[in-house]
């Protein structure tokens, strides 16, 4: 199967990143930042901002769309494109489209009546637009006509990564319009909260989280060892320290665990550490994420291009985070 093809059918979608003729330096790589508006513009147009973590927006429970978390998560896969080379974004950018179009498996969510050919190709040309500012819009405007989340996201987002891979097979768009609108897409899938009930794998009363090693890893006593230390503190932990990228993901989606913990011994994995928390940010889009990252990386390193939610230096303190976090959560 191509490398961008629909899962369901196996139609090829956006296979031309590829293509030799479409190659651009780094330096072309797209980029949001500086085009992002901030927060304030939408907490002022839309009556509300979000709870801080560390400096970094949360989505609140009670809301269905969360701007700020758009922003941050748009901003976040920018930076990508700027720090690493240019066949890596082209991974991150398949990886993302081939999870959005899995998503249509949650079709039982969907009134396709709600979803015309004509509003999803002008929300495909919103996504391709200068600013991020412009898609929020949009998706505000359909929050205001009583479209529900799961449409939006199931029906659109979806919908839009359909579309955006035509466009791109018909020469509609060029690699580095992909790339925006596919950082545009994976944003909203951070920031809409799906309207059916998202089951995790724990009960409130109970704590227990995946601990995982970056697929391809070596070294996995650190992680073992804060596996040990957070049973001791009466955690349930499942410990996974040989799965491939798609078998993890794959049980992640089956479990539904509410704290994902990974563990990056070598910055050469850090390629792997992005791919795999994009897919799991859209399989388990409510999931806390912490990373435990190699001793020789500073967290700015891994928090400025990974789209997570804690950074782990000792698993004593991350207990403590993460009972505040689950708090906030709750």
């Amino acid at each position: 199967m191509p490398p961008f093809s629909d899962p369901r059918t196996g139609v090829p979608t956006l296979s031309g990143l590829a293509h030799p003729t479409r190659q651009i330096s780094c330096r072309q790589a797209p980029t949001i930042r500086g085009q992002v508006g901030g927060g304030n513009y939408f907490k002022n147009n839309y009556g509300r901002g979000t709870e801080q973590w560390q400096g970094r927006p949360m989505a609140e429970d009670a809301q269905s769309f969360d701007p700020d978390l758009f922003l941050s998560a748009a901003d976040i896969f920018a930076r990508k494109g700027r720090t690493l080379p240019i066949h890596a974004v082209k991974g991150f950018a398949t990886e993302v489209v081939q999870r959005i179009l899995s998503m249509d498996a949650r079709a039982e969510f969907v009134d396709d009546a709600k979803v015309s050919a004509k509003r999803l190709g002008a929300f495909c040309d919103t996504l391709l637009q200068p600013l991020p500012e412009k898609a929020l819009a949009f998706v505000a405007a359909l929050e205001a006509e009583g479209v529900t989340p799961d449409v939006i996201r199931y029906g659109y987002i979806a919908g839009a990564a359909r579309l955006l891979g035509d466009r791109w097979d018909r020469n509609k768009v060029d690699f580095t319009e992909v790339a925006i609108a596919t950082g545009r897409l994976y944003a909203l899938i951070r920031a809409v909260k799906p309207d059916h009930q998202e089951h995790h794998g724990v009960h409130r009363g109970t704590r227990s989280a995946l601990f995982a090693s970056v697929p391809g890893e070596t070294h996995t006593l650190g992680i073992t060892l804060a596996a040990d230390t957070f049973r001791n503190h009466g955690w349930d932990i499942d410990l996974r320290v040989s799965e491939d990228h798609d078998s993890l993901v794959r049980l992640v989606q089956h479990a539904r665990p509410a704290v994902i913990g990974l563990s990056l011994s070598t910055r050469g994995r850090l390629a792997d550490l992005i791919r795999l928390v994009l897919a799991l940010r859209i399989v388990v889009p409510r999931a806390i994420i912490g990373v435990a990252p190699a001793l020789e990386m500073s967290d700015t390193e891994i928090t400025d291009i990974v789209d997570i939610d804690l950074v782990f230096r000792d698993a004593r303190t991350a207990l403590a985070d993460l009972d505040r976090l689950l708090r906030l959560r709750a």
